[in-house]
């Protein structure tokens, strides 16, 4: 009987890590008590009493990019959530600018993932001049770092371990203090890491750079949980700077 039950719980162990990975991207833990949201282009583990993600993971591949093609942009609640949400009206009179955790260029290869990538669950209040001279800029420089290699696994979200928060709207959506971004490069083997503080507006790249460990320490988020744990322990640990090309976008 013991055999019996131990098996039956194995099972249902997996079934459930099975139901739980429904996408083939690289995810971090499960977050007590929070949503994961699977779409086409990244997925997502969203905390509504934040109205904010605790990770959104996605994948940045070698793609051409036509900056003068226009997107259209129509910011909607999030299909997959069923709980609190955000709205436009919420960012009307904040003083902060609606930002995509997961920009639509990055996923625009793939069918039907940009409109997604306008949902609200995957916005958060940044500051302009942060969003415009770090966040973007760190965005492609990723997209050039994916054009060197078989395409980067990303994890980025609010640090949320900082809260409490001033919030907006009605909704009263968190505003957060600083945000991480995570990049792992599977065909080399290397990771590294960003911690920015929301409303940051000057700074090399390269000087908000460590090593994965330390922004799991802040986020309190086990960020490569899919890795074995090996390759995990090494990559994650270890930061060179002298394994990523800064002056693509510097």
């Amino acid at each position: 009987m013991t055999t019996r039950i131990l098996l039956f719980t194995v099972l249902i162990l997996l079934s459930a890590r099975v139901i739980c990975q429904k996408t083939d991207l690289l995810l971090p833990s499960p977050m007590d008590r929070e949503q994961i949201i699977h779409h086409k282009g990244y997925s997502m583990s969203y905390n509504s009493s934040y109205v904010q993600p605790s990770w959104v993971a996605y994948k940045v591949t070698k793609s051409q990019i036509n900056k003068d093609e226009k997107v259209k942009t129509k910011f909607i609640k999030d299909p997959e959530i069923h709980t609190r949400s955000g709205s436009v009206k919420d960012y009307k009179e904040g003083g902060y600018i609606m930002a995509q955790f997961v920009n639509y260029k990055d996923v625009k290869q793939i069918q039907g993932a940009v409109p997604e990538t306008f949902y609200m669950s995957n916005i958060t209040p940044m500051k302009q001049v942060f969003y415009n001279q770090i966040w973007l800029k760190t965005e492609e420089m990723i997209r050039l770092w994916s054009n060197e290699t078989d395409g980067l696994y990303v994890v980025c979200g609010p640090i949320l371990a900082e809260a409490p928060f001033p919030t907006i709207g009605e909704n009263n959506i968190s505003v957060p203090n600083r945000f991480y971004k995570v990049v792992y490069d599977l065909k080399n083997q290397k990771a590294v890491g960003f911690i920015f503080k929301n409303g940051t507006s000057s700074g090399k790249l390269k000087s908000f750079a460590m090593s994965v460990d330390e922004v799991e320490q802040r986020t309190g988020i086990d960020l490569f949980s899919g890795l074995e744990d090996v390759i995990e322990k090494m990559v994650e640990a270890k930061y060179d700077p002298a394994q990523w090309n800064w002056e693509v976008i510097e």
